[in-house]
């Protein structure tokens, strides 16, 4: 009797162990994981490229590009110091149009005078052959920073307006830009106002470029003819794991995250940002 208890103590002493030292790797692999995700997942720059086809797109358009960035966070996981190494990756490409879609400075963060100087110089620096343009985000809706800043580097506000943009021929492409939408101050009739009913249509842009912080906005622009939306907001859910990433997803980018969709007719790509959410972590994206 006390032989067949010693070894069923033994038992459910083994039992223990292994169930502590599964719980243990567990706790382990959670704690470098979350390292790898705080540490390393947030640092670097990954530049990805796409070519664009479209029948709408002027022949003397050919080979024309495109550099988009969004999300700058400031105050979270990117600071005002790295702005100056994310504009020489950009002039390093020779972009001919440069956008940017919103967001600067984080909720709750505050730039000094002297890293409002700083990041105006550094976005000052951004060296494209055509133009430079941006969009409000809702961050940016409860600050003059990004009123302050852009002005300063050289970008046009074109929130809840249009430009149209010429290279190397009569016929140019049109960019739209929409202003918040979390925020509630979009406003479709003064963006898409162009071409007015009294416009000449002799050289009408028929490929449409909009610039929209948040990516949901896609399913408000089905009577638009946009060929191309631009957007950010979703940092692409920062945790891009299957069924992670779903539930990680954040108001104005609930449908819309990935950094690819086609929809009715538009293609949306989505910017995964620079910065970071509360969390302060990126996981594959």
């Amino acid at each position: 009797m006390e032989k067949k208890d010693e070894e069923k103590n033994l038992k459910e002493k083994s039992m223990k162990a292994k169930i502590i030292s599964k719980l243990l790797i567990a706790i382990l692999l959670l704690g470098l994981v979350y390292l790898y995700a705080r540490y390393v997942g947030t640092t670097g720059l990954k530049v990805r490229e796409y070519n664009i086809i479209n029948e709408n797109i002027p022949t003397s358009f050919d080979g024309f590009s495109i550099v988009h960035f969004s999300d700058l966070e400031l105050g979270t996981t990117f600071e005002v110091e790295d702005v100056e190494g994310l504009v020489e990756e950009i002039n390093s490409l020779s972009p001919d149009l440069v956008v940017f879609t919103g967001d600067i400075v984080a909720p709750k963060h505050s730039l000094s005078v002297e890293d409002q100087e700083v990041l105006e110089s550094a976005l000052s620096a951004i060296d494209p052959e055509i133009g430079k343009y941006s969009v409000r985000g809702d961050d940016d809706q409860y600050t003059d920073v990004y009123n302050q800043v852009m002005a300063a580097a050289g970008f046009k506000d074109i929130s809840n307006s249009y430009e149209l943009v010429y290279y190397k021929g009569l016929t140019p492409i049109v960019l739209y830009g929409l202003d918040s939408l979390n925020a509630g101050v979009q406003d479709y009739q003064s963006t898409f106002s162009y071409p007015s009913k009294e416009e000449d249509t002799t050289y009408m842009a028929t490929y449409r470029i909009l610039l929209a912080h948040e990516p949901d906005t896609v399913e408000k622009i089905g009577d638009y003819n946009v060929s191309l939306m631009l957007s950010g907001h979703s940092h692409n859910s920062e945790i891009n794991i299957p069924y992670l990433k779903d539930f990680y997803n954040i108001k104005g980018a609930k449908n819309y995250y990935d950094s690819y969709y086609k929809v009715d007719g538009t293609d949306l790509y989505v910017s995964s940002g620079l910065g970071t959410y509360k969390f302060k972590v990126r996981l594959f994206a």
